[in-house]
């Protein structure tokens, strides 16, 4: 399988794949609709999307916090391949995107189910378990400094 990552601009024909693919493995599980979500606010995030084989495979967002701190979001990789290294690769892609603007930090939500994903990584949890949408989360982050250390 053929997989290319790269960054996507807000509103585009590729962002909006996106939003599908969003819809149909973070929201519809859940009973939720992606057309719920105030998407509106992510103009101005950073966009990124996996394409294997000519379709959107995956997608992550990041969002600024504060001047050297992003925030990791939305992350979706299509079912149907799932397991194939398409979430490393977008991660991976994202976290050295960060570096280069200048970004020292990245923090995200993770479902517990995606816990060892991240920790594999190098994300580390902090605090308790928390619910959001209705399903447990940890507080998780990483350090981009010490990448390679």
């Amino acid at each position: 399988m053929n997989v290319i990552v790269e960054r996507v601009e807000w509103g585009s024909p590729e962002y909006e794949q996106g939003l599908e693919l969003r819809d149909r493995v973070l929201r519809q599980p859940l009973g939720l609709s992606i057309q719920d979500d105030p998407t509106h606010q992510e103009n101005g995030d950073y966009h990124f999307r996996a394409v294997a084989d000519g379709h959107t495979a995956g997608v992550l967002l990041l969002r600024k916090l504060e001047n050297s701190r992003l925030q990791m979001k939305q992350v979706a990789v299509d079912e149907a391949v799932q397991g194939q290294s398409i979430g490393r690769r977008m991660v991976e892609f994202a976290e050295q995107t960060a570096l280069e603007l200048g970004f020292c930090e990245i923090l995200l939500h993770a479902r517990l189910t995606a816990v060892p994903f991240y920790e594999k990584l190098g994300y580390v949890k902090e605090g308790d378990l928390f619910a959001e949408v209705g399903i447990p989360h940890f507080h998780m982050i990483k350090d981009l400094r010490r990448q390679g250390q």
